[in-house]
């Protein structure tokens, strides 16, 4: 399973970049079943990296490469592509002044060690999919960003909850995930169907879901629903 996020690892030093990547794979390998495994692009500097054009989730970047160093790609990448969360790897312990920014999530020092990456990943993944909801089922323990979820749909005594990795059968109520999701990025369009804000899309009295499926607003709440997106549009603006 695809998680839809995308790293990019870049490293002047071929050890450098192996041994990241391989730390990379192997966090996303533990974690498959409830993230998904990310598309990993590998770059030896700077400028092969910017010259992709790639539209990166994470950066693990080393600060000291020749021409294009870490702190540029920083500056490049905090301008252009502002979703992107940085992790610095580094020999040097001076040069961290240099690199904090307001994208920069953690750094590392060579060698690296996996607990250190571990917790910056984790740190990352926190920053740049918000909120996981931690769920026991059947004696199972489910992970779910919020951010990911794009709709709960009510189903008899359970409920599935559709993100963009997965679906999720539960037995439980609408009222849990009224009560566990954030009330201002989510609105019940129908007394069947929680939806995300962030996959509000309507037309007419309809609201789209994905694979063509749609759901005829509730005539009661139509006004409450109306404004409670305008309201997340004002957040979206004022947070750009």
């Amino acid at each position: 399973m695809e998680s839809g996020i995308k790293i990019a690892i870049c490293d002047d030093e071929a050890a450098g970049r192996e041994s990241v990547e391989r730390m990379c794979r192997a966090f996303f390998e533990e974690k498959e079943r409830f993230v998904g495994m990310p598309d990993i692009q590998v770059f030896a500097s700077g400028k092969e990296m910017t010259a992709s054009g790639g539209d990166y989730d994470i950066l693990l970047l080393d600060i000291e490469m020749p021409e294009q160093d870490g702190i540029n790609i920083k500056e490049y990448y905090e301008t252009n592509r502002k979703r992107a969360r940085i992790i610095f790897t580094t020999s040097h312990r001076e040069r961290v002044l240099e690199a904090f920014g307001k994208n920069v999530v953690s750094f590392l020092v060579k060698p690296i060690c996996k607990e250190s990456f571990q917790k910056a990943m984790e740190k990352a993944l926190l920053d740049l999919c918000g909120m996981v909801l931690e769920i026991e089922e059947n004696g199972e323990t489910f992970l779910i960003p919020v951010k990911q979820i794009k709709y709960i749909e009510a189903q008899d005594k359970y409920t599935l909850a559709v993100t963009e990795t997965g679906e999720y059968l539960m037995r439980r109520t609408m009222k849990f995930w009224e009560s566990a999701l954030p009330c201002q990025d989510f609105v019940r369009i129908h007394k069947s169907y929680l939806v995300n804000l962030e996959y509000f899309e309507k037309k007419g009295d309809e609201v789209r879901l994905d694979q063509g499926k749609t759901v005829t607003i509730s005539r009661m709440r139509k006004n409450g629903i109306m404004e409670k997106y305008k309201e997340f549009l004002r957040r979206k603006v004022e947070e750009i």
